[in-house]
């Protein structure tokens, strides 16, 4: 049964997508990436855009640690493989060539068996993401390198998330999703500067055949060995978002009481 749990959370653990309770929901943002303006850029990089989703496609893995009880570590990593714009992919020629985008997160989650096969997963707020900007592409699952030696050009703090997921056999699939608060970002390289939240959707999966020549060569993901723990592939999306409507309102509402405030005191010393 511990066996069971385990392999449950570890499915859903990189849920570093979003969804307990979206804290930037909607809309979400549209914008551009000049990323000849990163920390580090030479120049023969590229402009993308406009774009809103960043997609890590199939390659990327997450280890799951079992801390106690139903507490489990996670540990994520990947890259971005393409921009993409409501659903279709976005021109960047350069990318994985010339430079490249990485992506690791660090988070917590607990899970509830609600039968014999499936559980139900919560992510935990107080996680951190990255996403890294490299002109060397040097990324390695095999060597647990590669992933955070660029520039993080996006920074959040995980707010929350949710998911599931269901064993069959000695295999497993689970999705999750999760959200995140942007803490900072490199407004060299995006454009406009309103980006304020993200949320993604993310499978995996557990002892997959097809998965065999990435998780086969994995022996620690950030620094923490597989040996003893759960190894999963995992793969989605993270599309960004602008502060809520409701966030602008309030912001507004608080620059009308600053103009009020100081129409007062104009008023009070004439």
């Amino acid at each position: 049964m511990k066996r069971f749990n385990m392999l449950i959370a570890a499915l859903a653990t990189i849920g570093l997508g979003a969804q307990a309770a979206p804290a930037f929901a909607a809309p979400n943002w549209v914008g551009s990436a000049d990323y000849t303006m990163a920390p580090g850029a030479i120049g023969d990089e590229e402009v993308v855009g406009p774009f809103s989703t960043y997609d890590f496609g199939s390659g990327g893995v997450a280890l799951l640690q079992n801390v106690s009880g139903s507490l489990y570590n996670g540990y994520y990593q990947s890259y971005v493989t393409q921009h993409e714009l409501a659903g279709n992919p976005v021109l960047a020629p350069k990318l994985n060539g010339t430079y490249e985008l990485t992506a690791a997160a660090q988070f917590t989650e607990n899970l509830t068996l609600v039968s014999v096969s499936t559980a139900e997963i919560t992510i935990n707020p107080g996680g951190v993401f990255a996403l890294y900007f490299d002109t060397n592409v040097d990324r390695s699952f095999s060597g647990d390198s590669g992933f955070t030696n660029g520039a993080p050009i996006l920074v959040g703090t995980i707010t929350g998330g949710s998911g599931a997921v269901t064993t069959f056999g000695s295999s497993a699939i689970g999705v999750a999703d999760v959200t995140i608060q942007i803490t900072s970002y490199d407004t060299n390289v995006f454009s406009p500067d309103t980006i304020a939240g993200a949320d993604g959707i993310f499978t995996l999966r557990y002892n997959f055949q097809g998965d065999a020549p990435l998780t086969g060569s994995v022996t620690s993901v950030q620094g923490v060995p597989v040996a003893g723990n759960l190894l999963f592939a995992a793969d989605g999306n993270l599309t960004l978002a602008i502060p809520e409507p409701s966030s602008y309102a309030m912001l507004l509402a608080g620059l009308g009481f600053v103009g009020f405030a100081s129409r007062r005191k104009l008023n009070a010393g004439a």
